[in-house]
């Protein structure tokens, strides 16, 4: 190997663990990191997209790995493409994609994601929920990475996803044998993405994987006890030290008595079972980076759940006024959607949560409008524009080639159709809306937030 030093302890315990393979696993970091995507199919069918690439490969090379919702790809730039921007694509590793894919959801389902940035599996659990009654409530101890968190949401234009930042053993104070389904997706040493990252060899050590073991266990015991009876946890890390691993699995069992449950078809077909219902990732057998998951489920018979304690929450119906405001900026009934004010804000909430933590919530559904207290109005959200603008009866699709709509990602201005009226309408690419403009004097004023436009 040329390109990377491995540490002796850590070479020395990937040598004990492949064994015969090790030679394949050194090759594997001459190869370059594996890029890959999932789709939006709450925003776009697999039909219209795959219709699409069929006749632009030279736009988008991407393949379906066979057997998975997995795509492949070897386009540079994906984070740029306007299928990107319009939320139809969530640039993610594969291996990473594998621990979701194929598990069952139903639309109704309450799921708690407890390490959730940057957002990718959130992403996968969101989108089986979308349009149903159930929830994602998506956590993010940290602040900065909760709002990197939270601009993917807004991205993708999930409706069911509530974005929170607070530690674990707080979200079990809250939310008591409350979920259905718990990812821990746990923060780790990070030895799986020593390719994609080479920099972070130099971080690596044995008292960090021994302490990420230890704030595992922390993260865990909150997990087990958000979990009602008979609700499924689900755990993954981008490591391959086993403390990290299969000894937490160990832990789970040991500790709370929860039982191993199959893992699904294809990470059954595609990873390396390692210990009884714990599988493995490795770079050299599979087209990604390295990954460890493991399907768990706590003993018992599911109950209807009330949580203890008082569950006053802080949103209210809306007001005439608020009604009529909605109305006038797009155009469309008010009682199409399920409105509520909520802080200083009107949120589109499709889903019951009975509780509400009091800080640190940072999307609640999805932000409709915001009170302007300079101008004394409220101002459309972008959010909205991603969640629900390919329903406004102003919307414009464009094709992601469009130079149009490169235009808008950029900032532009554009002319507006003739039969378009004073109001708001939504841009839209292949059925998904990637943002709004305001319609005055014959143009198209535009909302796309500056943060994410392009500056090409």
């Amino acid at each position: 190997m040329n390109s990377v030093t491995l540490p002796y302890p850590f070479a020395d315990r990937m040598q004990s663990l492949l064994k015969d393979s090790f030679p394949d696993y050194l090759a594997s970091f001459e190869k370059p990191a594996v890029k890959a995507f999932h789709l939006n199919t709450a925003r776009t069918e697999h039909s219209v997209f795959y219709a699409w690439i069929q006749s632009h490969r030279d736009l988008l090379a991407a393949d379906q790995l066979k057997g998975t919702g997995i795509c492949l790809s070897a386009a540079e730039g994906i984070g740029h493409h306007p299928l990107h921007h319009a939320g139809v694509l969530y640039s993610q590793d594969p291996s990473a994609q594998l621990v979701l894919d194929g598990v069952e959801i139903t639309g109704d389902m309450r799921i708690l994601d407890l390490c959730a940035a940057p957002g990718g599996k959130t992403s996968q659990l969101a989108r089986a929920v979308d349009g149903g009654s159930g929830v994602v409530v998506a956590n993010e101890p940290h602040p900065a990475r909760s709002q990197i968190l939270l601009g993917n949401m807004e991205r993708m234009g999930y409706r069911n996803v509530c974005v929170i930042s607070l530690d674990p053993s707080e979200i079990a104070m809250l939310y008591p044998e409350y979920f259905d389904l718990v990812l821990v997706d746990a923060p780790c040493s990070g030895e799986g993405m020593f390719r994609k990252y080479p920099e972070s060899i130099s971080e690596w050590s044995l008292e960090n994987v021994a302490h990420c073991q230890d704030r595992g266990r922390d993260i865990l015991r909150s997990a087990v006890s958000c979990l009602r009876p008979g609700g499924r946890l689900i755990y993954s890390t981008c490591t391959y030290a086993t403390e990290e691993n299969e000894d937490q699995v160990h832990f789970l069992q040991n500790e709370f008595g929860l039982e191993m449950i199959p893992a699904p078809a294809s990470v059954q077909k595609y990873a390396l079972e390692t210990d009884p219902g714990c599988y493995r990732c490795y770079p050299h057998l599979y087209p990604g980076e390295g990954q460890f998951m493991a399907y768990l489920q706590k003993p018992g018979i599911p109950e209807e759940i009330t949580l203890p304690g008082r569950t006053k929450n802080s949103f209210t119906a809306l007001s005439a006024k608020e009604r009529s405001a909605f109305e006038e900026l797009f155009g469309i009934p008010a009682a199409s959607f399920p409105l509520y004010s909520w802080r200083s804000r009107i949120i589109a909430l499709p889903f019951t949560l009975p509780r509400i933590p009091a800080r640190n919530v940072s999307c609640l559904g999805v932000t409709v409008m915001e009170w302007d207290e300079k101008r004394k109005r409220y101002i459309p959200h972008h959010q909205f524009f991603s969640a629900y603008g390919n329903l406004l009866p102003q919307k414009l699709d464009y094709a992601p080639e469009d130079p149009d709509l490169l235009q808008f990602l950029c900032g532009a201005e554009l002319m507006a159709p003739e039969q378009f009226r004073k109001g708001h309408a939504a841009i839209c690419c292949l059925g998904a809306s990637a943002g709004g403009v305001r319609i005055a004097g014959g143009r198209m004023k535009n909302l796309y937030p500056k943060g994410l436009r392009e500056h090409t």
